[in-house]
C-alpha cells in the first residue's frame, strides 16, 4: 500500500494531513482578523470554540494577584505525585464537595491530567482495549472521536436518539430501551460495548440529566458491566430556568444532581466522572482536568500511567490557592451564571425573531440551533456550504454540524460565551441581517 508520508507510522498518516476539527483552519483565520469596534469594525467574530471569555479577565486578575503576593513553594520545582500533589488534591476535593458535587469526595478518588482531553485519553486507556466501542448520544462533542480514538483506538458509536430537536425539548433523550437495542446490535457484530459516555450539561444541546434518569442508566450499565462516564465539565455554568422570560420552555421541574452522588451511593467500579477547570473557570489554556472514580485499581493504574499527562506543578499550586479563597469562588460563580444568562437571552431572542428552532439549554456555553430552512438541499455538503457562506458574508463563525454526528443536516452550535456581550450583540445583528436577506 502506498503511503503519503513514508517516514511516519500508519497511525500518523491521517494526522499529518487531517485537522483535528473541521473548523480549525477557518478559526485560525478568524483569530488573525478579530473584530474590534475601533480598530477593526468589520473583523471576524468566532462563536465556534467553547471558551468562557465572559469571565476570563476576572480570573486572570485573580491569578495575577496570587502569583504576585505568594512565594512559590519548593515542591513546585520538583516532581510530585503523578495524579496530583496531595495537598492540592485535598483542596480540589473540598471544592468539588461544596460547589460541584454536594457530597463527600475523597482526595484519593481524584486525579489530575493536563486538561480534559488528557483525562479522557488517560482514563479511557485503562478501561478499554483497541477496538472496544464507546456509545455517545448524538449530537455530541466532535473531539471525543479524536480524544478517544487517536491513541487508544476506541470506536465511536453515535446513538441517534431523535431527528428533530423539537422531539425532546430540554429533556435528555437517552433511555434503557435505546441502550438495549444498541447492545444487541453491537453483539451481533461481535463488537464490545465498553463505555457509555454522557455529558451533563450536554455539548452541544445544553440539556442536563436528572437524578432518576441517571440512576436508571447507571443501574443498566452496572448490570451489563459497561462503564458509565459522565462528563460534568460545564457543571457550574448553568442557566436560571425559573426566569419568567424563559420558564415556559421548561414545563417540568426536575431534580438534577452531580453524578458523584450516584457514584457514592452505588460504589461501583463501573461508574466514573470527568471534570476540568477550563470551562467554568475560563482557563482552557491552563490545562487542568480531573478524573473522579471509586475504582481503586483504576486510580492506582491512573497514577502509574499518567506521568506524561501531569498537570504542571505551577498550575496546581495556583489553583490550590485560588480554590481556598471561598469568598472569591462564591462571587465568581454567581457572576459567571449571571453573565452567561444575559448572553444566552440575547442569543435566543434573536433566534426566536428569525424563527430558528433551538434546544432550550439548562447549562453550558452554547445553543444547538436548526438552520435547515436555509439549506439549498438536504445534504451535508449544503450544510457546509451554508456554514461557509455565513462566515464569508458576516464574519461570524459558528460550529458546523459536521462531527457532531447527528442524523439531521443544517444544525449549528453557537457559543454565546466565546466573546464579550457587546461583541455578541454585533455578531447577532450581522446574522439577523444576512439571514433575513436570505429568506
Amino acid at each position: 500500500m502506498d503511503v503519503k508520508f513514508p517516514s511516519l507510522s500508519k497511525r500518523a498518516q491521517p494526522l499529518a494531513e487531517t485537522p483535528a476539527r473541521v473548523d480549525f483552519e477557518i478559526f485560525m483565520e478568524a483569530m488573525h482578523n478579530l473584530y474590534c469596534p475601533i480598530k477593526n469594525p468589520n473583523g471576524a467574530i468566532p462563536l465556534n470554540v467553547a471558551e468562557n471569555k465572559l469571565m476570563a479577565d476576572k480570573l486572570r486578575l485573580k491569578l495575577n494577584e496570587i502569583t504576585q503576593t505568594n512565594d512559590i513553594p519548593e515542591w513546585v520545582m520538583g516532581y510530585t505525585d503523578p495524579i496530583g500533589n496531595p495537598e492540592v488534591r485535598k483542596v480540589v476535593a473540598n471544592f468539588m464537595e461544596e460547589h460541584l458535587c454536594h457530597c463527600p469526595i475523597s482526595e484519593d478518588s481524584i486525579g489530575f491530567s493536563a486538561g480534559a482531553s488528557a483525562v479522557i485519553e488517560a482514563s479511557s486507556f485503562l478501561i478499554t482495549d483497541p477496538g472496544d466501542v464507546v456509545v455517545i448520544p448524538a449530537p455530541s462533542y466532535p473531539m471525543y472521536t479524536h480524544d478517544l480514538g487517536v491513541k487508544n483506538n476506541i470506536e465511536r458509536y453515535n446513538l441517534q436518539t431523535h431527528y428533530s430537536i423539537e422531539e425532546f425539548g430540554s429533556i435528555a433523550p437517552v433511555n434503557t430501551k435505546l441502550l438495549n437495542n444498541v447492545l444487541k446490535e453491537l453483539q451481533t457484530k461481535n463488537k464490545n460495548f465498553k463505555i457509555l459516555l454522557l455529558t451533563s450539561p450536554d455539548n452541544p444541546t445544553g440539556i442536563k440529566y436528572e437524578k432518576d434518569h441517571l440512576e436508571r442508566i447507571a443501574n443498566w450499565c452496572m448490570e451489563n458491566k459497561i462503564h458509565l462516564i459522565v462528563n460534568e465539565i460545564y457543571g457550574l455554568s448553568t442557566i436560571d430556568t425559573s426566569d419568567t422570560r424563559i420558564m415556559k420552555s421548561y414545563p417540568s421541574k426536575m431534580e438534577y444532581v452531580s453524578f458523584a452522588q450516584i457514584m457514592l451511593d452505588r460504589k461501583s467500579n463501573y461508574l466514573h466522572m470527568w471534570y476540568a477547570f477550563s470551562k467554568d473557570f475560563a482557563s482552557s489554556g491552563l490545562r487542568f482536568g480531573i478524573l473522579h472514580s471509586l475504582n481503586e485499581a483504576m486510580m492506582k493504574a491512573f497514577g502509574n500511567s499518567n506521568i506524561p499527562h501531569m498537570v504542571s506543578n505551577l498550575t496546581q499550586w495556583v489553583f490550590g490557592i485560588l480554590l481556598k479563597d471561598d469568598e472569591f469562588i462564591k462571587n465568581y460563580l454567581l457572576e459567571n451564571k449571571s453573565k452567561l444568562h444575559k448572553s444566552y437571552l440575547l442569543l435566543i431572542n434573536a433566534l426566536k425573531e428569525l424563527n430558528i428552532p433551538f434546544v432550550p439549554i439548562r447549562g453550558s456555553f452554547f445553543v444547538w440551533a436548526d438552520f435547515s430552512q436555509f439549506l439549498i438541499n438536504d445534504s451535508k455538503e449544503a450544510e457546509n456550504k451554508l456554514w461557509l457562506e455565513i462566515y464569508r458574508n458576516t464574519g461570524v463563525l459558528l460550529t458546523p454540524g459536521t462531527g457532531f454526528e447527528h442524523q439531521k443536516n443544517g444544525l449549528f452550535r453557537i457559543v454565546f460565551s466565546a466573546v464579550k456581550y457587546d461583541h455578541l450583540n454585533v455578531a447577532i445583528r450581522r446574522l439577523q441581517g444576512y439571514l433575513n436577506d436570505r429568506k
